[in-house]
């Protein structure tokens, strides 16, 4: 696992997906969409800083290229990835 800092560069992808669910699959999300790797990271970054320590929570980035999404990075408080 690396830093929730890492700098490398997301895979090239038509659209980048945020996901930031509650209380586990089933619970509510929040989702957002970028046509900028370099926001969708942003973005992740700051959902990590913000909720990421909330038992519960999972964050996940995906890449979307030709209508099929890529989880490209997930955090949880219990199995962080970067």
């Amino acid at each position: 696992m690396t830093d929730p800092h890492d700098q490398a560069p997301l895979p090239d992808a038509e659209q980048y997906h945020l996901v930031i669910r509650f209380h586990g699959p089933d619970g509510p999300a929040v989702t957002g969409t970028w046509t900028s790797g370099t926001t969708a990271l942003e973005k992740y970054r700051r959902w990590i800083g913000t909720h990421g320590s909330t038992p519960g929570v999972t964050i996940t980035l995906e890449a979307e290229t030709a209508g099929v999404r890529t989880t490209v990075k997930q955090w949880t408080v219990e199995h962080p990835q970067h």
